[in-house]
């Protein structure tokens, strides 16, 4: 594991990168109560699945048959959950 300050890794980003392709966790520290973490994405993480495509054709489908809630304001939202 491997902490870093904003300064530490904008004077070593690629030896960061390299760190967290070989499997490490690389942290950076931004101020004194913000960590950030380093994560690769693969191609496969930002694809939508099939599954995800069936769920998002359903709620098109809802959508225009009108099966939905309309929320604009604050007041609609808190009335929302408060019926829950």
């Amino acid at each position: 594991m491997t902490t870093l300050t904003i300064s530490d890794f904008r004077s070593n980003m690629a030896s960061s990168f390299d760190r967290v392709d070989a499997g490490e966790f690389v942290f950076i520290n931004r101020g004194r109560q913000k960590i950030y973490a380093i994560i690769p994405i693969e191609d496969d993480d930002l694809a939508i699945t099939p599954e995800l495509a069936t769920k998002i054709e359903q709620a098109r489908q809802e959508y225009k048959e009108g099966k939905t809630i309309s929320l604009n304001s604050h007041e609609d939202i808190d009335r929302y959950l408060d019926s829950m």
